[in-house]
């Protein structure tokens, strides 16, 4: 069985699942709502349903066969139970949490996009130990952009590409795009950005595919050597 792809909406599952086939990996596509819309609408007004939808979902993968999954959603990962997952046996789930450490391990400033406020709290969950500021900015409109066919359009219509241009002149060390949805836009914001960029979605599909490579060879899939999901 292939990796399963659990994202917020079809979009972002699908861009998920064509990143991992794209580098070989057979995935199937899991999406937790049928629009950002309805993504939103969960994560503000029924969190508690959406975790509990969530943590029905890992537990079916692991019945289904499916040894990793990768949470391809910053805002939904910011939501759900990551500890609960963790605890299901069959299944490992690579979620944006390690990306973001990373981040704050390798840079001291870093101003991080968002597609909604869910996961600008989840970014700051993670790393508000560490010494590593944040400046998070959202922007729903740019997913819906991106959602309806032209996410190149998309980019050159939105606020981001004057947010990248004053990112460079306040001397961030790096952007990150902390929506998977912005995965789609990422060429357009090479070109504009002059600082590094961290894109989460590219990220997750790199530490899924060795976290397959790692249950291919008879690796534990449940969680990480120190217990937590990664």
């Amino acid at each position: 069985m292939g990796i399963a792809v659990v994202a917020g909406t079809p979009f972002d599952a699908g861009i998920g699942a064509r990143l991992l086939r794209g580098a070989g990996y057979p995935a199937t596509a899991y999406p937790m709502a049928g629009s950002p819309d309805e993504q939103d609408a969960l994560q503000y007004e029924r969190p508690d349903a959406l975790r509990a939808a969530y943590l029905a979902l890992v537990r079916d993968l692991g019945a289904r066969g499916h040894r990793v999954a990768m949470l391809f959603c910053n805002s939904l990962s910011a939501v759900v139970d990551h500890e609960a997952a963790a605890r299901v046996p069959a299944v490992r789930v690579i979620s944006p949490a390690t990306v973001y450490r990373e981040v704050a391990a390798a840079h001291r400033r870093a101003l991080v996009v968002t597609g909604n406020g869910s996961a600008v709290v989840g970014y700051e969950r993670v790393t508000r130990s560490a010494a590593h500021s944040a400046l998070g900015v959202s922007d729903p409109a740019l997913v819906r952009a991106v959602e309806a066919g032209d996410p190149a359009a998309a980019f050159h219509a939105s606020n981001l590409p004057e947010t990248l241009r004053l990112a460079g002149r306040a001397r961030f060390d790096a952007v990150v795009l902390a929506c998977t949805h912005f995965t789609a836009v990422l060429p357009q914001v090479l070109a504009a950005c002059p600082l590094p960029v961290v894109d989460v979605g590219s990220r997750l599909v790199e530490l899924t595919a060795a976290a397959a490579d790692a249950a291919a060879r008879g690796g534990a899939p449940g969680g990480t050597p120190g217990g937590r999901a990664a």
